[in-house]
């Protein structure tokens, strides 16, 4: 299969589109900075594609590379919690995903994967995330804008265009060049502290490359409309503290913070970030899903595409060495993962 795919140079799209090539796909790009091609593609073995150089919002640049193309997979956005981006990340995602969307649609292409978010179903009171809840409400921009272009994917769907859509949980593991992914900042900030606050929180980890394998499972045509909930291994903060003092033998206590303070903290944050520009993993939203996570039901990934996760262990190991050769962690904070 000849395979299109946006933000293939990001953490998700780079090990999407390695997973693509060692499935014997063909694969263009769509690219803004050829550049990112030789930083984040080629550290993970990723040869023999072509790219377009283009952007997700220029409807040329999009139908020029897919031209001659069966599939595509969206799996480009904007992503900041800046407030300073709100206005650009709220036009950018959503209009991005209707130009690839309907561009896809109209040449026939099936299927067309879009990546969303697990994150983009969650509210505090669901008991079970799976792929058939309706669209949640996000407080910041940056979830707005992917539940705009989730509800524009659906509407495709409910028209019968054959949209698959998956929704991965905090995903994790090995970089991609210089893309570590969103959840690397908060590895950081735990390693730094030495410990974890909150017990009574937790979050479904997913392995990068895991991903890469259900969506490169997912090139299927002739199948329809599908989702497909990918939310991964939920791991409560006890369990993670477990992995994280078994690969390194530091102690990692768990701090039994109230999560309403936590959450407390994240609104403080968020009004701090009003004054100044800065990003920060503690947000209101943020520490909300930390504390009211719940498990997801990923069963149609093994059922359907016959995907097997691997050990959330392995998936740490990759992502904390990694971090450690970028300079991001000490030798003292990664323990007895140093090579």
């Amino acid at each position: 299969m000849r395979v299109m795919v946006t933000g293939g140079t990001g953490f998700i799209g780079a090990h999407t589109t390695k997973a693509l090539l060692d499935a014997g796909h063909h694969v263009t790009l769509l690219i803004r900075r050829p550049g990112r091609v030789d930083e984040n593609l080629k550290p993970l073995g990723a040869h023999g594609f072509d790219y377009v150089v283009g952007d997700m919002l220029d409807e040329g640049s999009v139908l020029e590379a897919m031209d001659g193309c069966d599939a595509v997979i969206h799996a480009g956005a904007v992503v900041s919690l800046s407030r300073g981006r709100a206005d650009e990340v709220l036009d950018a995602n959503p209009r991005g995903a209707r130009i690839v969307i309907d561009a896809a649609i109209r040449l026939g292409l099936d299927p067309i994967v879009h990546v969303s978010s697990a994150s983009a179903l969650f509210s505090p009171d669901v008991p079970l995330l799976h792929a058939q809840l309706p669209v949640a409400q996000a407080g910041n921009a940056y979830g707005r804008s992917k539940a705009l272009a989730e509800e524009h994917a659906r509407r495709r769907q409910e028209e019968g265009a054959p949209v698959t859509i998956t929704y991965p949980g905090a995903v994790v593991g090995p970089p991609a060049g210089t893309a570590f992914g969103e959840a690397a900042p908060s590895i950081v900030l735990e390693f730094r502290f030495g410990a974890l606050p909150v017990r009574d929180a937790a979050w479904s980890v997913l392995d990068v490359r895991d991903l890469g394998a259900i969506h490169a499972a997912a090139l299927q045509p002739g199948r329809g409309p599908r989702r497909y909930m990918c939310g991964g291994h939920f791991m409560t903060i006890d369990q993670l503290a477990g992995v994280y003092r078994h690969l390194t033998g530091r102690r990692f206590p768990v701090i039994p913070v109230p999560a309403p303070a936590v959450r407390g903290l994240g609104r403080l944050m968020d009004v701090v970030t009003r004054v100044v520009p800065l990003e920060s993993v503690f947000t209101e939203e943020g520490m909300s899903y930390l504390t009211h996570w719940v498990r997801t039901d990923d069963r149609a990934i093994g059922e359907d595409l016959g995907i097997e996760l691997r050990d959330p262990a392995e998936t740490f190991a990759g992502a904390i060495r990694s971090l450690y050769r970028a300079g991001k962690l000490s030798r003292r904070e990664i323990g007895k993962l140093v090579p």
